[in-house]
C-alpha cells in the first residue's frame, strides 16, 4: 500500500524506528496546506494536511508499507481516534506522475498548537533529506516549537537521529 508522508514520517529514521517501509518517491499534494494543529496526547501539536486554496500545497513521501505492517502503523497514528485514513492523488516531483495514496488527516485538532522541538526536527530531517525544495524547508524551519519537558522523551526522540550521525 502506497502511503504519503507529510510529517514526522518523512524522516526514514523515524519511520524505521515504528515500521519497515520502502521509500518510493517525493510527492506534492495540492490545494492544502500544512497544520501543525493535530492534537497530541503529549500535549503538543503534530502535523495535519487542510484542504486550502489551489495555490498552496504540501510535499511528503510516498512509502510503500506491506499490508502486514499497516495496522501497526495505524495504532501509532491513532487511527480512529487522532486521525483518520483519506485517500488522496499526489503528484511525484519527478515525472509529475499521479500516485493514489493513503494518508492520516487529523481529527483533534485545536488553534494555537505547536510542536515539541524533537517532533519538528524529524519533520525536517525528512524534509532535508528527501530533497524537498528550499523554500519549504525555510517555512518548516520558522515553524515555533515548544521545548518538551519530559527530557527523558526528548532524548530518545532526538537519538533516532544522533544513531544515523554516528554511522555515517
Amino acid at each position: 500500500m502506497l502511503c504519503f508522508a507529510y510529517g514526522s514520517n518523512m524522516s526514514t529514521q523515524r519511520l524505521a524506528a515504528r515500521i519497515p517501509a520502502r521509500f518510493v518517491t517525493t510527492a506534492l499534494l495540492p490545494a492544502y496546506r500544512l497544520a501543525f494543529h493535530q492534537r497530541s496526547a503529549d500535549g503538543s501539536g503534530k502535523c495535519d494536511i487542510v484542504p486550502a486554496s489551489e495555490q498552496a500545497a504540501v510535499y511528503g513521501v510516498i512509502w510503500d508499507v506491506a499490508s502486514h505492517h499497516k495496522p501497526a502503523l495505524d495504532a501509532y497514528e491513532g487511527l480512529g481516534h487522532a486521525y483518520e485514513e483519506t485517500w488522496l492523488t499526489v503528484t511525484d516531483l519527478a515525472s509529475s506522475r499521479p500516485f493514489e495514496v493513503q494518508a492520516y488527516v487529523g481529527k483533534m485538532t485545536a488553534h494555537g498548537m505547536r510542536p515539541y522541538a524533537w517532533y519538528k526536527h524529524h519533520v525536517l530531517a525528512g524534509a532535508q533529506e528527501h530533497g524537498l525544495p528550499p523554500a519549504y524547508i525555510r517555512a518548516l524551519e520558522r515553524i515555533p516549537a515548544l521545548d518538551d519537558l519530559d527530557a527523558a522523551r526528548h532524548a530518545r526522540e532526538m537519538a533516532i537521529h544522533a544513531e544515523l550521525k554516528r554511522n555515517v
